[in-house]
């Protein structure tokens, strides 16, 4: 969940949390719209990912 669209498109459909694992040159645009939206965010620090 990298960018604020995938934040507002969740909250139309009544998400109240999500669970990222941070890292991203957008956490802080992320996080304010979890604000904005009453939506919880929690960072695990874990990446599940190769590249």
């Amino acid at each position: 969940m990298n960018f604020r669209d995938n934040v507002d498109e969740a909250a139309r459909h009544g998400v109240r949390w999500f669970a990222e694992p941070g890292g991203s040159i957008r956490d802080d645009e992320v996080a304010r719209a979890c604000h904005e939206h009453g939506i919880s965010l929690v960072r695990t620090g874990v990446r599940l990912f190769r590249h």
